[in-house]
């Protein structure tokens, strides 16, 4: 016959109930979405303020390295995902009163491997997606190297024994031993066209409206271009369009040698090199390629194009519609025209 727990053993069970212990659930394409669009959701309702809607347009998302490289190929899905899905939340919240005004230009999406969070380890199972109005794109050149910046982001994350969305003020030290350099950084433009459907017949015009930051004006495309490439430099924060309108054009640093190629992309950043890489239309095969020529890491569709010489391309084949990563640091959206 068993042994009885005592009496103590019992109401001890009575007033500390003990806690229901949950499976573990995997890291999958799916949970990374999910975490996203409640991660939005909560800063959504944080953030936004009478009329005004504001939510956090920049998120890291930090995970067990294995599961960082089972997830890998995936990002670029996971992020057009998430950003459809948060586009489609703003136009459904969005009464005809409010304002909906983004704190940046683009959605920036930072995956980094790491097994150390804030003195808790990252397990496996463990998923970590930490959010912010902007700022969070500078972390991958820690220190940071503006002497006007904080050294602290304000952000908010999802404590797991509550389920609740809590304000995180964190140092930007906290994250120098998690990798966000190589790769899994996406950065998407802000469509307003998208996120800021017009207001229905009947809404009050002579009400008051937030002012909307009005979007820079896009060079009008060459009509023998062949292709449209947006360039976004996070280390600059800035974005620039260029149409591709010859068979072949460089990309590279903007340096006074190169200023009379005219098919030159001369990208101001320091993370490009010089040249970095060229892209070029295969008029036999009916495709775009591209090959690297850095000797730091260039992504295609977060897959490692490998380094070759000028004298000898090594040309990989490219979809119509791609991503493009330099050095971890400068997004090249490519979009043919043909």
């Amino acid at each position: 016959m068993g042994k009885k727990p005592s009496l103590l053993h019992q109401l001890s069970n009575l007033l500390v109930p003990k806690q229901e212990v949950r499976p573990a659930e995997a890291v999958t394409n799916t949970r990374i979405l999910e975490e996203l669009i409640a991660s939005f959701e909560a800063s959504l309702n944080q953030e936004s303020i009478g009329t005004r809607l504001l939510f956090n347009a920049h998120y890291l998302i930090i995970m067990h390295p294995t599961s960082y490289e089972a997830r890998l190929a995936a990002f670029p899905a996971i992020v057009d995902e998430a950003v459809k899905a948060f586009s489609a939340i703003l136009r459904k919240r969005k009464r005809p009163q409010d304002q909906i005004l983004p704190v940046a230009s683009h959605w920036f999406f930072k995956f980094g491997p790491g097994t150390e969070f804030e003195g808790r380890s990252i397990g496996l199972d463990d998923l970590e997606v930490i959010g912010s109005l902007s700022g969070l794109a500078p972390v991958d050149n820690l220190p940071v190297a503006a002497p006007t910046r904080t050294n602290q982001i304000k952000a908010t994350r999802r404590v797991k024994n509550t389920n609740i969305y809590e304000n995180l003020d964190t140092n930007l030290a906290a994250f120098q031993h998690i990798d966000f350099r190589e790769a899994g950084a996406f950065s998407v433009l802000i469509d307003p066209n998208l996120i800021d459907a017009p207001a229905p017949a009947g809404a009050d015009a002579s009400a008051p409206m937030a002012p909307v930051a009005a979007a820079a004006p896009v060079p009008a495309a060459h009509p023998s271009a062949l292709a449209r490439i947006d360039c976004f430099l996070a280390d600059k924060n800035v974005e620039e369009t260029h149409w591709m309108q010859d068979r072949e054009v460089v990309v590279s640093r903007k340096e006074p040698e190169n200023e009379a190629f005219a098919n030159y992309i001369r990208l101001d950043s320091p993370y490009v090199s010089n040249p970095h890489a060229r892209i070029r239309y295969n008029e036999a095969a009916g495709t775009f390629q591209v090959a690297s020529f850095s000797r730091n890491e260039t992504r295609l569709n977060e897959r490692v194009v490998s380094r070759s010489e000028p004298a000898s391309p090594q040309w990989v084949d490219m979809p119509a519609k791609a991503q493009i990563l330099l050095n971890g640091i400068v997004t090249l959206s490519f979009q043919s025209l043909i």
